[in-house]
């Protein structure tokens, strides 16, 4: 193999010197031209661990005759055999162009000291402003070997196999110095050396400031390798995409994927399904819902700034739960770091329209601005034992009567309530964000140990502007401020040892909270009056877990892999305050007070075990056991209290804080009423296990056949401590089949084809027979009768890769779903003519295309471009059943939240020599349903356009400076019905400015 046609770059590796008494194997694996981390290397029948982060291992080797076994996820990659003699050592590099083809490989032994083929040191040399320093000279004194760089600060030296000391100097600059510096015989390494003058800051002299690996191949962060590498349809976001698209947490992302759109901001639909047809999981645990009243995880919880990246598995595979039907969004935080960080930053955000100028608010706690209610908002005990919990309040009429209280009582009860509900104004602040990453890797003898830990504050203010509603019920102007502030915290310990195995633990703190206030002013059509309501509402979710992971190899070859975790999630809402002026005066039936709290506790297990068996020189198999387990227990209270005119009449036309005084308690004008129901609060547990079998079976180089079968069971049981007699269950065992062919044609095409069938089962809210209301205001009536859906997948994709990072794709996929459940229209008569609930229809059926590209349009020594760009047309239809065609006006509609037409496009431009990145990102969905109506047509949220820029340069040694500015087009959020718009506002352009600096 010749150096010149293999120039590959990888980090040089700080390693010790080779002890005299011992030989070793140097191990190298390359994809192309990058590092190939992850390879499973076994050596004469012993697993003796996996490549590192630059594709390398070192083992100790005896004399004799030796067999070389590479693996990666199961699958035999290469094999070779080699021989060394008594105290020699052998360098050996593995380049594969593709994994479809035989790796081209080079060997090298040689004795302790003896000379032995040479290696390639090659990189460039800048001054602390990023600029190419010429003229600089490169040397390795032992050798006698030096080089100078050239007009763009470059440099190449040829140079035998040994560790050395390599010197860069200059007249104008301190003389940068590294020891240790290891070359490999037939590899190339790069050093990029940034000099300092003298009174530029500390001496440096005697370090090389920086060694990197340029394109380094990572699986975890490479999206086409990790999407040609599956046996599933699989899309990804790599942690270099997190970063790129700058978005600040999960749900911004997923919007860039294909097929992928998300609503309200925090739920996904992946192929026009919705959350029910949706799992999540996070490092392998099953994602619980902070979201009470849905089954969908709100992803606008997980920050950004903690994930490793995400992929989203399309078709259900057999080691994937049973409710993957649209898809599976697998998120991966943070773990082993590659090198030391030490990471202080901060960001500044201005949003026009809302930072500086005047927004609604109301009088908080004294710890809001940390995401806390200091107990300001909690309910007193005194007054949940009064009213028995918000079901029941009243005042002695006589002498002697039980369960009741006096009217000094009453009026010292409800004075135990804030007397706060009118807004006010202020003027709202700049966003701003603070974070900290501490990580640092340990090499050891037997392994590497690594910690990385990150705290993060950040608070925004956000507004819908010129908002105003034109509907059947009313015409209205109305604010909508939300101040949100985020407090995140997050540690991972780990070790991955040399002979293979690996453990992990990972602490994961979210939390977030919302202060919102609404006032809508305006025209009831109905009353006949003008109108104002008010909505006062505190929200705080939260987010706990412990993880831990590992995993083994047994026998040589069978790996065991397993997960455990405890985690709690909350939704913490209270004293949530709404209020409704017909004209000037009060409508005191509708004045509400509610507590709500929820909290779920979740314990989860899993175990997998991978046995590959070889048939023959072209047949192979990696069979795949597995088994999980978890469970949900949650704990929901909700108290509503309300108030009510008493003995004493009094004006109403007065505003609400001068009206619900103490003084008009104790004068009997006003009293509090209990208004929770029955069914409010509850109790629930929920109990999923589940074991399968899997198999991956290759037939030569071009076929792969992957079948399995999935045994679900279920339980789920809903009690009501206030309704003892109304309880809810619902048991299901399934048993879930999935086949999928991977066809290659040559090395640049694969062809994907598979069926399975998957479940989707109602939600522990979905069955209760109780009202809730949603973050919109909607009321709901749940569905105890309701049950799964079962649903028949077919999956097609075609796969077309055309150089290291670009690609092409295309994916057909169809969907029969029976008994499908959707938000339907309530069938009764009075106030429930208002109320959704939730309904088994007759059928649905789903269909779509995707269409996905990546390409390198210009890659050169100083500059980079590149364009991406995917779109997806989804088709779908459900046929309500009988009742749903009384109440709908069209017997047969598309899914809710399914978008016709979804499309993004992203440009990326990097210019290497000065650190600067710029990214323009578009997305567009088209027009969806929002909510179904009482024989009306749907309430559609149109379809628009969203734009955003991100920029970033490197500045001096440490630091970087970032630009975002997103929602530039500031299109407005319209909802229509009939093809009239019914809903609009604007939401402001965003536009921040941070700053980072490793220490």
């Amino acid at each position: 193999m010749k150096i010149a046609s293999k120039f590959v770059l990888v980090l040089a590796m700080l390693l010790t010197a080779h002890n005299a008494l011992a030989a070793e194997l140097q191990l190298y694996t390359f994809l192309g031209a990058n590092p190939l981390k992850g390879v499973e290397v076994e050596l004469d029948g012993s697993n003796v661990g996996t490549t590192g982060g630059q594709g390398n291992l070192v083992h100790e080797l005896g004399a004799g005759d030796h067999r070389l076994l590479l693996q990666k996820r199961g699958a035999t990659l290469a094999e070779y055999s080699f021989s060394v003699a008594e105290g020699q050592n052998a360098d050996i590099s593995v380049t594969f162009a593709t994994f479809n083809e035989e790796p081209e490989i080079a060997i090298e032994t040689y004795a302790e000291g003896e000379a032995g083929a040479p290696g390639v040191v090659s990189g460039y040399v800048t001054n602390t402003g990023t600029f190419a320093v010429a003229g600089a000279t490169v040397s390795i004194d032992e050798l006698g070997l030096s080089t100078t760089t050239d007009d763009v600060g470059a440099f190449k030296l040829e140079v035998p196999r040994g560790v050395y000391t390599l010197k860069v100097s200059h007249p104008d600059y301190e003389t940068a110095v590294q020891d240790g510096f290891r070359v490999v015989a037939n590899v190339g390494v790069e050093a990029n050396i940034t000099l300092r003058t003298a009174d530029s800051g500390p001496d440096v002299a005697g370090a090389v400031e920086e060694v990197l690996v340029v394109g380094s191949y990572k699986p975890a962060t490479s999206t086409v390798e990790v999407e040609r590498m599956s046996t599933a349809v699989t899309d990804a976001i790599s942690l270099d995409d997190l970063l790129r698209f700058g978005d600040s947490d999960v749900a911004a992302s997923l919007k860039r994927i294909v097929g992928i759109s998300v609503t309200g901001d925090r739920y996904a639909v992946v192929r026009g399904l919705d959350g029910r047809y949706i799992s999540a999981t996070l490092n392998g645990n099953l994602m619980p819902s902070t979201d009470p009243f849905r089954r969908d995880v709100q992803l606008d919880l997980f920050p950004s700034e903690i994930l490793g990246g995400i992929e989203i598995q399309k078709n259900f595979s057999a080691d994937l739960p049973g409710e993957t039907t649209g898809g599976i969004i697998r998120m991966t935080t943070r773990g082993m770091p590659e090198e030391p960080v030490n990471r202080l930053s901060v960001t500044g955000g201005y949003v026009t329209g809302v930072t500086g100028d005047t927004i609604d608010t109301y009088e908080g706690s004294d710890s809001d601005f940390f995401g806390f209610d200091d107990g300001l908002r909690e309910l007193p005990g005194a007054v949940r034992a009064a009213t028995n919990g918000g079901r029941r309040f009243s005042i002695c009429q006589i002498e002697g009567q039980q369960d009741c209280v006096t009217q000094q009582q009453a009026a010292a009860l409800a004075a135990m309530l804030p007397n706060i509900y009118n807004p006010k104004t202020t003027t709202a602040n700049p966003n701003f964000g603070l974070s900290y990453t501490l990580g640092r890797p340990f090499e050891l003898d037997s392994g590497a140990l690594g910690l990385y830990g990150s705290v993060s504050y950040d608070q925004k203010t956000s507004s819908r502007q010129d908002a105003s509603i034109d509907d059947l019920d009313r015409a209205s102007d109305y604010s909508w401020d939300v101040v949100s502030t985020a407090v995140n915290a997050y540690l991972y310990a780990g070790y991955e040892a040399n002979a293979g195995w690996s453990v992990s633990g990972k602490t994961i703190i979210l939390r977030d909270s919302e202060d919102r206030t609404s006032v809508e002013s305006g025209f009831d059509k109905n009353e006949g009056n003008n109108f104002t309501e008010v909505t006062l509402e505190w929200v705080e979710r939260q987010f706990l877990a412990q993880q831990f992971e590992g995993s083994v190899f047994l026998f040589n070859d069978h790996k065991l892999e397993w997960r455990a975790g405890v985690s709690q999630t909350s939704r913490y809402s209270p004293d949530r305050r709404s209020y409704l002026y017909l004209g000037d005066s009060l409508a005191i039936s509708t004045v509400e007070r509610s507590y709500a709290d929820l909290t779920e506790d979740g314990l989860d297990f899993g175990l997998d075990y991978s046995l590959p068996i070889t048939f023959s020189d072209s047949i192979d198999t990696n069979f795949k056991f597995g088994v999980l387990a978890n469970t949900r227990d949650r704990d929901v209270e909700l108290v509503r209290l309300g108030v009510r005119q008493g003995s004493n009449p009094i004006d109403l036309n007065q505003d609400l804080e001068s009206l619900l005084t103490r003084e008009n308690f104790e004068n009997d004008a006003f009293r509090l009423n209990a208004r929770s129901a029955s069914t409010d609060s509850y109790t629930a547990e929920q109990t999923s296990t589940a074991a399968y079998v899997n198999s991956e079976t290759s037939f030569g180089e071009a076929l792969t056949v992957v079948a399995g079968v999935r045994k679900d069971d279920f339980s789920l049981d809903l009690d009501f401590p206030n309704a003892p007699n109304s309880p809810v269950s619902q048991e299901s065992n399934e048993v879930l089949p999935a086949v999928a062919v991977i066809y290659r044609l040559g090395d640049d095409w694969q062809f994907r084809g598979g069926y399975s069938a998957t479940v989707s089962r109602p939600n522990i809210t979905e069955l209760a027979p109780s009202r809730f209301y949603d973050e919109n205001g909607r009321e709901y009536i749940g569905c105890p009768t309701c049950v799964a859906s079962t649903i028949d997948n077919f999956d097609f994709r075609a796969e077309y890769y055309f150089g290291d990072k670009d690609s092409a794709s295309l994916a057909l996929f169809y969907k029969d779903i029976s008994d499908p459940m959707e938000r339907s229209v309530a069938d009764g008569s009075g106030s429930a003519t208002s109320a959704l609930t939730f309904r088994n229809n007759e059928a649905a059926k789903v269909s779509g295309i995707e269409l996905d590209a990546s390409k390198t349009l210009f890659d050169g020594l100083d500059h980079g471009l590149s364009l991406s760009g995917n779109v997806a047309l989804i088709s779908s239809e459900i046929t309500l059943d009988d009742v749903g065609q009384r109440l709908e006006i069209d017997p047969k509609r598309d899914l809710q939240g399914q978008s016709p037409f979804l499309a993004n496009l992203q440009l990326n431009y990097d210019h290497y020599t000065s650190g600067q990145k710029a990214t323009l990102l578009l997305n567009y969905f088209d027009d969806r349903i929002d909510v179904v109506t009482r024989n009306q047509p749907s309430i559609m949220e149109a379809g628009r356009l969203l734009v955003n820029i991100n920029y970033e340069k490197q500045v001096g040694d440490s630091g970087k400076v970032k630009f975002k500015a997103k929602n530039l087009l500031d299109a407005k959020t319209e909802y229509t019905q009939g093809g009239r718009v019914i809903e609009s506002y604007r939401k402001g352009i965003e536009f921040s400015l941070g700053y980072s600096m490793d220490f």
